[in-house]
């Protein structure tokens, strides 16, 4: 019976982190939304593989591979967000008509990718 509880629990847990999720996205967390997002993806990925796919119960090799890959995916996203960070600004080659700034991207620091529903500021 105590497997019963315990897998209840988990999955109380679950739940409260899915309600969590739903109700943090309908508030505006700015530039702390995908954050906050992906942490709680991330307890949720963690308490799924742990208890409903046993790796709890599972000495050493499955645990091996599971974070072995889950450093490999960090590195990987640290990548892209560092190549985005480092990405210069298009220039505009000379032509026939006077040099000026594309819409939209009169501001200064790197680009950012927004929703097509927001304007840049």
């Amino acid at each position: 019976m105590r497997g019963g509880v315990r897998v209840l629990a988990v999955g109380a847990v679950l739940l409260a982190l899915a309600t969590l999720s739903f109700g943090l996205s309908r508030l505006h967390l700015g530039a702390w939304a995908v954050p906050v997002a992906l942490g709680i993806a991330l307890c949720k990925a963690v308490l799924i593989a742990f208890f409903f796919m046993h790796l709890a119960e599972r000495p050493g090799g499955p645990r091996l591979v599971i974070g072995t890959a889950g450093v490999f995916v960090g590195i990987l996203v640290g990548l892209v967000l560092a190549e985005a960070a480092a990405r210069a600004w298009p220039t505009l080659p000379p032509g026939p008509f006077p040099v000026s700034r594309l819409p939209g991207t009169e501001r200064s620091g790197p680009p950012r990718a927004a929703p097509p529903w927001l304007p840049l500021p």
